[in-house]
């Protein structure tokens, strides 16, 4: 019995010391090499992090009208397994949201574990359902992005979709300004998931979004629209877009395109809405483009305003016929009259005296073919095929604007630089955003000299000379110089050629044309008026130009 009982103890004692063995290793493990693991397990038992988000910057006009603003806006989330009467629940919801419950009730008999019932809905609403406390019914604070102005410069603007992401315009553009930085929080907590009031509170305080203040002007972006839709309306045209332009910085005034959409409804939105004419339709210019041929061709010394030809209607270059609109003969004509009667006849003349590369020169110079650097997402840069692709008839159509595509705020910029003097700017729509660090101004930027300020001036006396007296005389102003030119073009078709009886017409002008405040390029697609769609162009321009008159208090130049 002796000698089993001590067998027995050697064992125990054996036992117990591989035990104590294990034991302190375990322990000089978790001491050192997962000393960092189980920290952390204890730690997270106890404390949370919390996002402290960062408030989206607010966007504003030139004059501080608010144009974009973010709000916090409940939105009510269920959990479908703690809901007992899931029906009544829908009913009740369907009410006080103003929905069908049938989409509520398939939510709150899924097999999620958390759904969202509805987003960002009215205080009043949340409060409603809050009280009719039913488990498994909560809500949570989102936000939300308003534009108090609806539609209004939408597509300057752009939107923010639901993860909080800029979209097009502004938004997209200048989206990590805006949406600035999130901060976090540790708070340590009980077991029953309640902040500890003497407890740990670590926090990085978020970093609010920049706010922007845009060039845009809230009484001339209002009047451009207006012009536009109702150009529209009558011509019953299928878009269009217009632009308003300081020449004498390359700042953007107003910008607007239809169709458009409304920035707080996006889910509503077409495709096509949502694309910006102004600087993602790339189009054939047609005769507003006769100005850029006639800069170049006046600054080269290749023609000067009196140089003539004679017009008989149409023009021969590289084995092909180009007429005039309607086949027209004018006979005897000089440069200035070229604009006036809008001649391709005389296009061709000046492009035939300038030549392929002078004027394939001049067409980039003005900055056509790439795109303007706009701060805007979503630009397109038209175009122009590379020399050594031109057939010679294309010196002859591309002095007419064929065979080129632009898009308005191309066209606007180019007419801007003939405007101003002869200075071609990186057009832009942020004037200035402030931030913790203080405010930033957007300093105007040049991309360089189009023509010499004398060619420049010539060219604006013969603008002036084709709305006073040529076919551009329904852009003419009471009390007001104005210089611009009309633009008819085909529309090409798939095929290579052109859709019959479809027409873009356009109009480009500055005003007061002895010392320009802006530029307006306004541009209608298939007009039902077709060829005489440019006299509808020109009353939008008329329209924006006597309202921004007014607001601005721009003093007349001429004697009525």
């Amino acid at each position: 019995m002796s000698g089993l009982s001590a067998a027995r103890l050697r064992t125990l004692f054996a036992l117990f010391a591989v035990l104590t063995i294990i034991l302190s290793v375990r322990v000089a493990y978790w001491q050192t090499v997962a000393r960092g693991e189980l920290l952390a397990r204890a730690t997270g038992q106890v404390r949370s992090d919390e996002v402290l988000r960062a408030q989206r910057g607010t966007i504003r006009d030139r004059s501080g009208a608010i144009l974009a603003a973010t709000v916090q806006l409940r939105s009510v989330y269920a959990i479908p397994a703690r809901i007992k009467d899931k029906a009544a629940a829908a009913r009740s919801l369907g009410v006080l949201l103003g929905r069908d419950s049938a989409p509520i009730l398939e939510r709150l008999r899924s097999d999620a574990e958390w759904v969202f019932i509805q987003r960002r809905i009215p205080e009043a609403a949340a409060e409603a359902i809050a009280r009719l406390g039913i488990d498994g019914l909560g809500s949570i604070l989102e936000p939300k992005r308003l534009y108090p102005n609806d539609d209004l410069a939408a597509h300057v603007l752009g939107f923010v979709n639901d993860d909080g992401a800029g979209q097009g315009g502004v938004e997209g553009r200048y989206d990590a300004l805006l949406r600035g930085e999130d901060g976090t929080l540790v708070v340590e907590r009980d077991p029953a998931d309640r902040g500890i009031a003497l407890g740990l509170r670590q926090a990085v305080a978020p970093r609010d979004g920049a706010a922007l203040t845009l060039t845009i002007d809230l009484a001339v972006q209002t009047a451009a629209e207006r012009a536009l839709r109702e150009a529209i309306d009558r011509e019953r045209a299928a878009s269009g877009s217009i632009v308003v332009l300081d020449p004498r910085d390359g700042a953007v005034r107003a910008m607007a395109s239809l169709p458009t959409f409304h920035p707080a409804a996006v889910a509503t939105a077409t495709p096509e809405s949502l694309r910006s004419r102004a600087i993602a339709w790339e189009y054939e210019p047609g005769s507003t483009l006769k100005a850029i041929t006639m800069a170049a061709g006046l600054d080269t010394g290749a023609v000067t305003p009196s140089s003539w030809y004679d017009d008989k209607g149409y023009a021969d270059i590289g084995g092909r016929r180009l007429l005039n609109a309607l086949g027209r003969a004018w006979g005897p004509t000089n440069m200035t009259q070229v604009l006036e009667r809008s001649a391709n006849a005389g296009a061709v003349y000046v492009g035939s005296r300038l030549g392929a590369q002078r004027l394939y020169d001049a067409i980039g110079t003005f900055g056509l073919g790439r795109p303007t650097g706009i701060d805007l997402a979503g630009e397109v840069g038209g175009t122009v095929r590379p020399l050594a692709e031109w057939y010679p008839v294309d010196v002859g159509t591309a002095a007419f604007g064929q065979g080129l595509t632009v898009t308005p705020l191309q066209l606007a910029c180019a007419y801007a630089a003939i405007a101003n003097g002869g200075t071609l700017y990186r057009p832009y729509v942020v004037a200035s955003w402030r931030d913790a660090d203080g405010e930033h101004r957007t300093a105007p930027a040049t991309t360089g000299r189009v023509v010499s300020r004398e060619t420049a001036a010539t060219l604006r006396d013969m603008l002036v000379s084709a709305v006073d007296n040529g076919l551009a005389q329904g852009a003419r102003i009471a009390g007001f110089s104005v210089a611009g030119k009309t633009g008819t073009a085909q529309i090409p078709s798939p095929d290579g050629r052109y859709v019959d009886d479809e027409y873009i017409s356009s109009f480009a002008g500055f005003a007061p044309a002895i010392d320009p405040s802006f530029v307006v390029v306004i541009v209608l697609e298939r007009p039902a008026s077709k060829l005489l769609g440019t006299t509808t162009a020109m009353a939008a321009f008329t329209r924006v130009a006597q309202d921004t008159f007014r607001y601005a208090r721009i003093q007349p130049d001429r004697r009525p």
